[in-house]
């Protein structure tokens, strides 16, 4: 009681090249973030609703219930934090704003490639990564991601969380982990065991 739930959203080639189904989704990045800011304002809108509805003492009938606008509304209302499933800087710095522009709060961003592009920015922010150690360059998205992109988040004060896709490696996230530490170290960032240990412990625990 009390832990706020999760809901996953997602930026880049998922939404504009495989979700939709026979309703396909905008086929640009453009054209997602606007199909976003438009369930956001739809949200906001059946939330003020709600909320009317029940300072007046829950007088006449009820506003209809529209289980979408609900997850959406308990976003807002700080109840659901966001997952970002998001591997571009340019693409996660306008979730943060979007974010901000809506008032609702961003745990962390999956896969993140380019973290690494706006480290200080997701520290400041308080947005968690959750990256991989070595996967990079399968598609266009993640193409300028690197080895180093955990270290430097650690880095710039950013909270790291290492996971994998793999059903193997996920067992083996202390490897992952330590091979981020080597990655960081080939640069000069000597980064304590003890802080990377919670990038496989306490980080995924706050995000």
């Amino acid at each position: 009681p009390g832990a706020p739930y999760g809901l996953k959203m997602a930026c880049g080639e998922n939404p504009k090249r495989v979700y939709g189904g026979k309703q396909r989704a905008p086929s640009t990045r453009m054209g997602n973030v606007a199909g976003y800011r438009a369930a956001w304002l739809k949200a906001a809108q059946y939330q003020r609703k709600w909320e009317t509805y029940r300072k007046g003492e829950k007088k006449g009938d009820p506003p209809e219930r529209d289980l979408q606008l609900d997850t959406l509304a308990g976003v807002l209302e700080g109840t659901i934090l966001v997952q970002n499933h998001c591997y571009r800087a340019d693409e996660m710095a306008i979730m943060i704003d979007m974010a901000k522009e809506f008032g609702y709060r961003i745990a962390a961003f999956h896969h993140s490639s380019e973290a690494y592009k706006i480290a200080d920015l997701l520290a400041r922010e308080g947005i968690c990564v959750a990256t991989w150690n070595g996967w990079w360059g399968f598609k266009m998205e993640s193409i300028d991601g690197i080895e180093q992109n955990a270290a430097l988040v650690h880095k710039a004060g950013g909270c790291v969380v290492i996971h994998s896709d793999d059903e193997n490696l996920s067992q083996r996230l202390n490897q992952e982990a330590a091979a981020a530490i080597a990655a960081g170290r080939k640069i000069g960032i000597d980064i304590k065991e003890a802080d990377a240990i919670k990038w496989i412990t306490a980080n995924p625990a706050k995000m």
